[in-house]
C-alpha cells in the first residue's frame, strides 16, 4: 500500500459526510462584495473606528486570562442593518469574497416575526433575507448572526483531530488550521450555520492582508473568532468598534460589572436555540423595541 499522510487519509474517509449540508450552505447566500460605486465609501467607514477609544472592559491582557468568559451582546432594537460589521470583519480577518456567506450575516426580518428561534428557520418561514438593498426600512428589523462561541460547543465534540477547540481560559472557540483536515463534521454539527468551508483559494491583495490574522489555505473550515488577535490585547472586536449606532457590545460575561453583564441585567436577553444546551456567548437584547408575535 502506498503511503498517505494523515490529512489526506481523514479527508478521504470522513470528508464526504459534510458534502450535502455544505452544498446547502453555499447556495444560501452570494458572496458579500463591494461594487465600484460603494467601495470608497465603505473603505472610509471601516477605516474610521466609531468606538471612541473604548477597550474591552476588564480584558486588558496580551494572553488569555483564567476565569474570563468573553461574550457579545447585540441590540437588535438599535441595529439599522448597515452591514458595516460585515465589511469590517472581512477586512480585519482576511476573508475573501469566495467565502459565502461571510463570517457575519445580517438578516432583514419582518416585524411580524417574533424575536425567537433560529434565523434559518425564520428565513424559510417568514421570507426574511440577507440580500436587501436598503436599510433601515419601515416594518423591518435586523438580526446579525455569527459564531456564538458556545460554552458547550457541538463543533468541538465532533472534530476528529482537535482542530476545533475551546480555550478554557477565556471561553473562545477557535481553529487550529494546521490540524483541520476539511472533514466538515463541525459544519454539520453547528446549529447556527456559523462555519465556512474554504472551497477555493481566495484572492486577497497583498497590501490589504492583515498580518495578525493567518490567511487560511484551501480545504479548511473557518469562522468568527471574536477577533482573538484584538480582544486578547484589550481591544474590541472590529465589528463592535465600527458599529455606527452602538448596537454591538463586548466584554466579560463573568464580570458582573462589565458592560455586557450590566446590559443583560437591565434588559431581557435571549440566545438562539437555548433548548439545545449549547450555552451561547452571543446574546440579543431589544431595548425598547416591540415585536409582534
Amino acid at each position: 500500500m502506498s503511503n498517505i499522510d494523515r490529512r489526506k487519509f481523514l479527508t478521504y474517509v470522513i470528508g464526504a459526510a459534510g458534502i450535502a449540508l455544505v452544498g446547502r450552505q453555499v447556495a444560501l447566500a452570494a458572496p458579500l462584495r463591494k461594487d465600484a460605486d460603494t467601495a470608497d465609501a465603505i473603505s472610509r467607514a471601516i477605516a474610521a473606528p466609531t468606538g471612541g477609544g473604548r477597550t474591552a472592559d476588564g480584558l486588558l491582557s496580551s494572553a488569555p486570562r483564567e476565569g474570563v468568559r468573553k461574550g457579545m451582546v447585540i441590540d437588535s432594537g438599535a441595529c439599522i442593518g448597515c452591514r458595516r460589521c460585515q465589511y469590517a470583519c472581512k477586512a480585519e480577518n482576511n476573508v475573501p469574497d469566495t467565502i459565502a456567506p461571510p463570517w457575519i450575516e445580517v438578516f432583514q426580518m419582518d416585524n411580524s416575526v417574533s424575536f425567537t428561534g433560529h434565523p434559518r428557520e425564520e428565513e424559510l418561514r417568514a421570507g426574511s433575507t440577507t440580500s436587501y438593498t436598503e436599510s433601515p426600512k419601515e416594518g423591518k428589523w435586523y438580526m446579525p448572526v455569527q459564531c456564538n462561541h458556545c460554552e458547550n460547543p457541538p463543533c468541538v465534540r465532533v472534530c476528529p483531530t482537535g482542530a476545533t477547540y475551546k480555550d478554557p481560559r477565556d471561553g473562545l472557540v477557535l481553529m487550529d488550521y494546521d490540524r483541520c483536515v476539511g472533514c466538515r463534521f463541525c459544519v454539520v454539527a453547528c446549529p447556527y450555520n456559523a462555519r465556512r468551508f474554504n472551497w477555493v483559494k481566495g484572492q486577497i491583495p497583498q497590501e490589504t492582508v492583515n498580518p495578525l490574522v493567518p490567511v487560511r489555505p484551501v480545504g479548511v473550515v473557518e469562522k468568527c473568532t471574536f477577533c482573538v488577535h484584538r480582544t486578547r490585547d484589550g481591544k474590541l472586536p472590529r465589528c463592535v468598534e465600527v458599529c455606527p449606532v452602538g448596537a454591538r457590545h463586548f466584554g466579560d460575561l463573568n464580570d458582573p460589572q462589565s458592560e455586557v453583564s450590566l446590559l443583560l441585567k437591565a434588559n431581557p436577553g435571549i440566545r438562539l436555540l437555548e433548548e439545545l444546551n449549547t450555552e451561547p456567548s452571543l446574546w440579543y437584547v431589544t431595548r425598547g423595541r416591540k415585536f409582534i408575535k
